[in-house]
């Protein structure tokens, strides 16, 4: 975050940089205080849990992930394959949440045994913490007074070497973690928690990489061991971080919550221990087994080109997971956070004991089959360069990840997942980051179908994969059906078919031009080469192109055909449904067979599309002026009948994320051909700004409006009698919906201009890859913002389609108008905080942005924020923090090597507190005030909307949440605000590891994102979750209540000064070179 976006950390990420950490008995000696320190907090933070905790037998919070009676029935209704169940959706009585769901019966065997162990263990606690505070009833404001003091000491006593500081990083790594499981089972939603934990581990992951290799987890790192990664000393010292972090965190939550909110760790209502353990034994496999291929394997560690997608493979299985099995057990995948929900029974009396066995299980399966599916690895350097996979080894591959695809799908199905699509996506992309060097990670016979005719899959080939394929689909709905027999939904029969009131052409139709779009990603950014201006020839982002194609088909399509994009998972369904109880029948036997026709005629189809967009993979001197123009005409087709399918039958919780997921993948697709505009507004920004010629600028809207019309007149025929239509929403009027489309079309173009044209972020030999990322999640930002207001089109082309009835004569021509405005004023920003643009390239490469320029790019960052922040609010949008997290995202992606883009002045007290003078104190200044400016302008114009909006007689003032007192809000601030002020710090002002080839990181602002993604779902119900002075201080500005404004400012504050202190513990390396270069 100074002028250039700093480096995250090391590639090799599982294992400190030397892969093999050495510690010294002399060391052990040195340091024994930090021994006892850990030692006496690990006995404070079982007391402080003990102390809260209820008495085992009452009517508490189990430790199982699900979802919570606060979603939304159209939610499952959207969601991927929901419309297959045959029977009313089954009403979910208590609260659940990813790592959390209460229900009625605790610990189904052994619970007497249990609660009296458990009761005796309290009562023994109580009485060390009694001692310690005095009574048992100071002990709790006395806990709470100790976090800070306590956090703190054992960072100073971890870092007083660089050789303790790996150690430092495994427990605040394991400690942010486990906080944030802790509170997002007590005060979040079901609907997000599963991706809220999965964004922080992904975040302190990429934190802590370089320094201890970020493991967060003993089974993790007992598959380093036995996979020869790790020394076995430092594998157990390694357990004893992890562990203390997770109690440590463990007794903040019991400080922080009521003792009502606390969990029970047990698998959920009518799952045995078997499944629980089952599940936690499956899960743990797949994230071990990601973490070796990812973050281990030399195919994808080059070590002079390492991936940067490590991290986002790794977390994301908790998505994958959390939502499958979270209502079954709960979805611990790591002992340390197993023992710390049970730490009422010490960590290992309770159900952690099971699922801790159950999860090293897992973790000693997948070395095992890691070393299956990559002999490779153990050969001698020469027999590994001339090493081509195996056909076995390839059809291992296919096996293992269509099986954990279609585990997941039917899983979720079983369990009523509110986020199923977003759950397969996130199965798909890890296993695709895991094993596309492998068989190419097809997982799909219509992909594999579209790689034969492409020419990239022999017949030979093909012919095994689709019979890996079914076959693994099958024995995963076979298993499947072993968790639906225990299941609530038990008596429903799973099948493929057409949802309700949808019949099979119309199912068969969306299937197969779902799966094309699918098949055409796969084609366009895993079978084509690097562009050239990209220095890595690691493709960072191409599993998560593929799997957002899952997400947006599965959420656009869901209600009408399944959503399922691929005949393996229609087969594993199909058994699915004859597993069921009670059911002997051929379940949809025709349906499935006529869907899956049409997905692999869809993959057919996308290889011929294919060969016509992009015409250099057949001939290196074909002409593409005919094909850019036919990539921009199917990338706006494609995004407006998905826009069309999700506003007709869609949710409104997750629209916005499905045309944003299509929107990223058409990008990366169309990108190398046509530069992916997809949008009139944003090739008037580029012929504005010089960066394309007019000429082009008219073919291209030629292009993009003849898609974007014929898509809306397909969606009409389809679809019909249900019609689009285009207005302003509830109680706005035309001026609020015209003033929304221009504010969010000029921040989509103008992050545009800065990610996909300026020369600092696109050098001739180093080009960035995140360009297509920052530009799709504009639509998360705004959608969720701006979608009840104006319905979010963002684009002449969309409302265009959208408004086809009227032949976008009717509020689409007004909306076209409103969004080349927008684009006019995107051109104008981009010049003011880009001036350098102009410049010769000379006098390009001296320049260096002056202090207004840079308060000019926190201002506009801060702004659209708080603005996105605002309007969340006051539309009370399902996804606030969500929304949040990519305007975030694409404003740091566009403004990092202009401002820093700090956009918080807690960021910039991080930045200046942790050295190295990465922001002068002048600087920091300025770029505080103008924050607080910002977000007070951006808090006003939100008070404009909601005065004029539905909520308009609702208050959305800056307190604490209902049942929290100041206090507990205030530390939830500070704990969240430390965790994204420590992430900034390391992954954006660190060195660039010698393994990074690009100088354009990959993943610096989705990391950093990903930290409002998790703070605001884990503690938006106490504190409102805003981790930033200049949000509060908009959220105060909407409703004029700044009443707790300075309260949550400081806190805030203090988190952002917590986090440099725990950065210098962490990361000494930074600052021993920093001082031998002065020296």
């Amino acid at each position: 975050f100074g002028s250039s976006a700093g480096a995250p950390g090391s590639k090799r990420r599982i294992a400190p940089i030397s892969w093999r950490p050495s510690w010294s008995m002399t060391t052990l000696s040195a340091h024994r205080p930090s021994m006892l320190g850990g030692g006496l907090l690990l006995l404070l933070a079982a007391g402080c849990v003990a102390q809260h905790h209820h008495t085992p037998g009452n009517d508490k919070r189990d430790c199982v992930s699900g979802y919570d009676d606060s979603c939304n029935e159209e939610d499952a209704d959207s969601s991927l394959l929901q419309s297959k169940l045959s029977a009313s959706k089954l009403a979910v009585a208590d609260r659940r949440s990813a790592v959390g769901v209460a229900f009625d019966a605790v610990a189904p065997s052994g619970a007497a045994a249990n609660a009296s162990s458990s009761l005796a263990g309290q009562n023994s606690v109580q009485a060390l913490l009694s001692s310690l505070t005095g009574s048992s009833e100071g002990g709790a404001v006395a806990t709470r007074l100790l976090i800070i003091p306590a956090f703190l000491i054992v960072l100073a006593l971890c870092g007083l070497s660089q050789t303790l500081s790996k150690y430092a990083a495994e427990f605040v790594g394991t400690f942010v973690l486990v906080l944030t499981v802790f509170c997002c089972i007590m005060t979040g939603s079901g609907t997000w928690n599963a991706l809220a934990i999965a964004c922080v581990l992904m975040a302190m992951i990429y934190a802590t990489g370089s320094v201890s290799g970020a493991n967060l987890n003993p089974a993790v790192s007992l598959t380093l061991g036995l996979s020869g990664v790790l020394t076995w000393d430092v594998v157990i010292k390694y357990w004893v971080s992890q562990l203390l972090g997770g109690f440590v965190a463990a007794g903040c939550a019991a400080a922080l919550f009521p003792a009502a909110d606390l969990p029970v760790l047990a698998p959920a209502a009518g799952f045995t221990g078997v499944h629980a353990v089952i599940a936690e034994l499956l899960y743990t496999f797949m994230l071990c087994f990601v973490v070796l291929n990812c973050a281990v394997s030399k195919r994808n560690n080059d070590p002079k080109d390492g991936n940067e997608f490590f991290a986002l493979a790794i977390g994301f299985v908790i998505v994958a997971g959390g939502y499958a099995v979270g209502g079954i057990s709960g979805a611990a995948f790591n002992p340390a956070v197993a023992a710390a929900l049970d730490v009422h029974h010490w960590g290992i009396s309770g159900w952690s004991a099971g699922y801790g066995m159950a999860e090293f299980a897992g973790a000693a399966l997948a070395s095992l089959l890691y070393s299956v599916v990559r002999p490779d690895e153990s050969m001698p350097q020469e027999q590994f360069r001339r090493y081509v996979p195996i056909l076995s080894a390839k059809c291992f591959s296919e096996f293992l990840g269509t099986f954990f695809l279609v585990l997941t799908v039917c899983l979720n199905l079983i369990t009523e997942s509110p986020a199923v699509a977003l759950s397969a996506a996130s199965a798909l992309m890890c296993m695709v980051y895991s094993l596309g060097d492998v068989s190419g990670a097809h997982f799909n016979p219509a992909v594999t179908a579209a790689c034969v005719v492409r020419g990239k899959c022999s017949i030979g080939d093909a012919l095994a994969f689709l019979f890996t394929q079914l076959s693994a689909g099958v024995l995963a709905g076979l298993l499947s059906g072993l968790f639906h027999a225990a299941s609530k939904t038990k008596e429903i029969t799973f099948g493929i078919k057409p949802g309700d009131g949808y019949n099979l052409i119309q199912a068969g139709g969306v299937e197969f031009f779902a799966t094309f779009v699918l098949a055409y990603t796969v084609l366009a950014v895993a079978t084509t080469q690097p562009l050239p201006n990209q220095a890595s020839r690691q493709k960072m982002y191409f599993a998560l192109t593929i799997a957002f194609c899952v997400t947006a088909g599965g959420f656009g399509i869901g209600a009408i055909s399944g959503g399922e994009l691929n005949p393996a998972v229609s087969f594993g369904i199909s058994m699915l449904g004859m597993a069921s109880p009670g059911k002997t029948d051929m379940v949809s036997i025709l349906p499935m067979i006529g869907i899956s026709l049409m997905e692999v005629l869809g993959g057919v189809f996308a290889a011929i599309v294919f060969f016509l967009t992009h015409p250099k993979e057949r001939d290196a001197d074909a002409p593409e002026e005919i094909a850019s123009m036919l990539c921009e005409f199917v990338g706006t087709f494609v995004l407006v009948f998905t826009v069309g399918c999700c506003v007709l039958t869609g949710s409104g919780t997750w629209n916005a994320t499905a045309i944003a997921s299509v929107l990223m993948a058409m990008i990366y697709a169309t990108g190398p051909v046509s530069g992916g505009n997809l949008n009139p507004a944003v090739s008037l920004s580029l012929g504005l700004s010089g960066n394309i010629k007019y000429a082009k600028v008219f073919k291209y809207w030629v292009a993009q409006l003849l898609g974007g019309s014929l898509a809306g007149a397909a969606v009409h025929a389809l679809l019909a009698p249900k019609a689009l239509s285009l207005e302003p929403g509830a109680s706005y009027t035309a001026w609020h919906a015209v003033l929304a489309e221009f504010i969010y079309t000029a921040m989509l173009c103008f992050v545009v201009l800065n990610v996909a044209a300026s020369r600092r972020n696109n050098p001739p030999h180093n080009g960035n890859q995140f360009f297509a990322l920052a530009i799709g999640f504009v639509i998360v930002a705004g959608g969720y913002a701006a979608g009840g207001i104006s319905g979010a089109c963002f684009n002449p082309a969309v409302a265009l389609g959208v408004d086809i009835k009227r032949f976008g004569l009717g509020w689409g021509f007004v909306w076209g108008l409103a969004e080349l405005s927008g684009a006019v004023l995107a051109v104008l920003l981009y010049r003011l905080v880009r001036p350098d643009e102009t410049l010769s390239e000379v006098e390009a490469a001296e320049y260096t942005a002056s202090l207004p320029t840079k308060c000019a790019s926190e201002f506009l960052g801060t702004f659209m924020l708080v603005l996105t922040v605002g309007l969340n609010v006051v539309m009370a949008s399902p996804a606030t923090a969500w929304s949040a997290a990519a305007a975030l995202m694409s404003m740091i992606y566009s403004l990092g090597s202009v401002s820093g883009a700090h956009f918080n002045p807690a960021v910039t007290l991080a930045i200046v507190a942790g050295g190295r003078n990465k922001c002068p104190g002048k600087d920091a200044v300025a770029f505080s005030l103008t924050q607080i400016i910002a977000g007070i302008l951006a808090g006003l114009l939100c008070a404009g909307f909601h005065t004029a909006g539905p909520n308009a007689e609702k208050t959305f003032a800056l307190q604490p949440g209902e049942k929290y007192d100041a206090l507990g809000a205030g530390l939830c601030e500070m704990l969240f605000t430390f965790v994204l002020g420590y992430v900034v710090l390391a992954v954006a002002t660190t060195k660039q590891p010698q393994q990074q080839l690009s100088k354009q990181p990959f993943h610096f602002a989705l990391a950093i994102a990903s930290c409002v993604t998790a703070g605001g779902n884990a503690v938006g119900a106490a504190s409102g979750g805003e981790l930033n002075p200049a949000v509060a201080i908009g959220v105060a500005a909407q409703d004029l209540s700044f009443g707790f404004f300075v309260s949550f400012a400081l806190w805030e504050l203090l988190g952002g000064a917590l986090a440099a202190v725990a950065f210098r513990a962490t990361h000494r390396g930074e600052f021993v070179e920093d001082l031998s270069e002065k020296a």
